[in-house]
């Protein structure tokens, strides 16, 4: 089975308050035209996407410099919904079993559920620099959240992202969708962004299979 855990980008969708939205023009019709071709304008960070090295530190890899096999692994989810504010180090002791092989690991903070109201900026669940610190002791190629960040709407020096991203740690944000998925079990999971030079982030569509 697999599942889109990826949202729809459109006109209106929300972004983070202050960023541009997204522009999709009508260039060329199958009417008018013979073929159908749109223009898009869009933030980098619109909608369901992906965090590169580059977007915190000053140099730090971009999305162009990882292999294509980064962005796709084995993962776990790890059900956080009992969580309102903070994500525990304790919350993360699954990840300690050493029968898994995990490559990335998607928090399920039931999040989403705020996703198109003002809400949702929130005070949403982040992890604690423990279990931030915890996690970069794993061979994690990615981290993945149903909720806007990793660190708080007011965080004037975002250290998660500084702390994750800096061990080379992709982070993706804004995932939908997490609730059939199996908590506790290895699922293969895919986030593949936009190809484009110097990629500080991109959109990707995110996928998981069971």
């Amino acid at each position: 089975m697999v599942y889109d855990l990826t949202h729809l980008i459109r006109e209106d969708i929300q972004v983070w308050p202050g960023t541009p939205g997204p522009r999709i023009e009508e260039l060329f019709t199958v009417a008018t035209h013979g073929f159908m071709e749109s223009g898009l304008h869009l933030v980098s960070h619109t909608g369901t996407h992906i965090d590169a090295p580059a977007h915190m530190l000053k140099d730090g890899l971009t999305l162009d410099r990882f292999n294509i096999s980064a962005f796709t692994g084995l993962a776990i989810k790890i059900d956080l919904t009992h969580r309102l504010r903070v994500i525990e180090e304790e919350d993360l002791a699954v990840l300690q079993n050493p029968g898994f092989k995990v490559e990335w690991v998607l928090l399920h903070t039931g999040w989403s559920r705020y996703w198109g109201h003002p809400a949702y900026f929130g005070p949403y669940p982040v992890l604690t620099e423990k279990a931030a610190l915890l996690l970069t002791n794993f061979s994690l190629k990615g981290i993945a959240i149903d909720a806007p960040s990793f660190d708080t709407f007011d965080s004037p020096d975002y250290p998660n992202h500084r702390r994750l991203l800096g061990k080379n740690i992709l982070l993706v944000e804004n995932l939908r969708g997490l609730e059939p998925l199996p908590a506790g079990h290895l699922i293969g999971f895919s986030a593949l962004p936009l190809h484009y030079r110097k990629a500080d982030g991109a959109p990707v569509r995110a996928m998981a299979v069971i």
